[in-house]
């Protein structure tokens, strides 16, 4: 089939990581046994690794940087019900509908290679509805569209109800996959799908410009680092700031403000990755700290200005409050129990007992925040962090901190978590920004614009408040005006 046009790219083969427990040099020695033949008889293609739910973690059977040193491209199969700390919510709301982008900007910032969206799906109206499927995708399409993944393929073409042979007899969740029904009528899916595509070709430009990031998540490689990467990810996006990831085993990216995930274990970051990460901060970054019971970081009252004074396993929950925010109580469990006093650093923020929650410390140029709290880990716990009226607000920790770093987007918005931006720099001085509404309900969503608003090619937009339907997207441009 090699010389067929319509072979776009090679893939190693369905989840194959899935299939048997082997140990990383048998299977990194599979993988480029297989991508080398490929290569032999066809070095025109690219080769797509075809994997499913990667780790971070060196150790692990197939971790994300094994899987982009041998192949071309990355993917990823973000079904919720089939990742770790997904599927918690409604098919159309932020945790799923970013899922696809988180997971996928994972892959590529960490294994250095494109990635695209290769599967996604709703298991079948037995588990989510028809127009729910419709609203949720129409988000995680212009999600990853934003975030310049090169592609997102719904599984399957049509529904296998009819199929009396394993495994559509044995499995409900194989008969209706489709994006058509079994006489062939389209599903609500595909004439989102289609209508996304309508809308793209309807820009006057063909190429969305690279979204600008403010924020480096730094991701534990030492231990599992999804989950918390995860959280990270959406509380980033709820506070109003659009993140990238980078393993702490690495050398870090240039930025200005980096966060580091919570740890899992003592064993979550080596000495030479936290060194890294201070030495950014003494560098003039601002480094914020999600502390956990389990963190073990060397130095940390002369890093970051907090004392400990005792360590317990037993688990503990803690409220607190911070001091930009009166009256809005954050609670955050934690598996292991480490108490901190005040020590040098600026308390910003105190549990009801008086423990310091969030604090600010200057570091060389710049400045280390420590959150007393794992607010990843327990966003991704819970399940009333990215959805409802009045979520669990973890963001805020982020919102703040995001201030504390001197973050200044192009369009600064109000309040409303549920509203995710990106910003696109073309030239002169514009910004193509896409607003996403992660909730199926209406929200008008008030906005600053350090600029003049242009041209508006989807949505109700106007210079201090965009109103978001359920689900909908809005695309404009913003103008720098003199003086700004």
């Amino acid at each position: 089939l090699k010389d067929h046009p319509a072979i776009a790219a090679w893939d190693l083969g369905n989840e194959c990581n899935c299939l048997a427990e082997v140990k990383q040099g048998e299977f990194w020695c599979w993988m480029n046994q297989i991508a080398s033949a490929i290569r032999l008889e066809d070095a025109s293609r690219p080769v797509v690794s075809g994997m499913h739910s990667l780790s971070t973690s060196e150790s692990a059977m197939a971790p994300i940087r094994l899987n982009g040193e041998i192949c071309d491209i990355l993917c990823t199969h973000p079904y919720s019900f089939y990742v770790p700390g997904c599927g918690k919510e409604a098919f159309n709301t932020m945790r799923t509908e970013l899922h696809p982008t988180a997971e996928s900007v994972l892959y590529r910032d960490l294994g250095g290679r494109p990635c695209f969206v290769e599967e996604i799906g709703n298991l079948g109206t037995s588990c989510n509805s028809d127009e729910s499927t419709a609203a949720g995708m129409r988000v995680a399409l212009f999600s990853a569209w934003a975030n310049d993944l090169k592609g997102c393929l719904w599984w399957c073409n049509s529904d296998q109800e009819v199929l009396e042979f394993p495994p559509y007899e044995w499995t409900a969740n194989e008969r209706e996959l489709g994006m058509f029904r079994q006489d062939m009528t389209p599903k609500p899916v595909m004439l989102e799908m289609k209508a996304f595509q309508e809308f793209r070709k309807s820009l006057p430009f063909k190429r969305l410009p690279k979204a600008r990031t403010d924020a480096v998540i730094v991701v534990p490689e030492k231990d599992a680092g999804w989950q918390p990467a995860f959280g990270c990810y959406l509380l980033a996006r709820q506070a109003g700031f659009n993140p990238s990831f980078a393993g702490a085993e690495r050398e870090l990216p240039a930025s200005g403000f980096y966060i580091l995930c919570s740890s899992a274990s003592d064993e979550s970051y080596t000495y030479p990755a936290q060194k890294r990460l201070f030495a950014k901060a003494r560098e003039g970054a601002t480094v914020l700290v999600l502390y956990s019971g389990n963190s073990r970081l060397t130095h940390l009252r002369e890093q970051a200005g907090v004392k400990v004074e005792n360590g317990m396993l037993s688990p503990i929950e803690r409220t607190f409050e911070l001091d930009a925010c009166p009256g809005r109580k954050i609670v955050c469990a934690d598996r292991t129990t480490v108490r901190l006093s005040d020590g040098e650093a600026k308390v910003l923020g105190r549990t009801a007992d008086g423990e310091p929650a969030f604090t600010e410390f200057a570091l060389g140029r710049g400045k280390v925040l420590v959150c007393n709290s794992p607010i990843d880990r327990a966003a991704i716990d819970r399940t009333d962090a990215f959805t409802g009226e009045s979520p669990m607000p973890y963001y805020l920790v982020f919102r703040e901190a995001a201030r504390l770093a001197g973050l200044r987007p192009v369009v600064g918005k109000a309040d409303c978590p549920s509203v995710v931006l990106t910003e696109h720099p073309t030239s002169e001085g514009k910004a193509i920004v896409i607003a996403l509404n992660c909730e199926p309900r209406a929200v008008t969503c008030p906005v600053t614009m350090a600029g003049c608003l242009k041209r508006i090619w989807r949505g109700n937009v106007t210079s201090d408040r965009i109103r978001l339907s359920a689900n909908e997207a809005a695309v404009f441009e913003v103008e720098g005006c003199e003086g700004v």
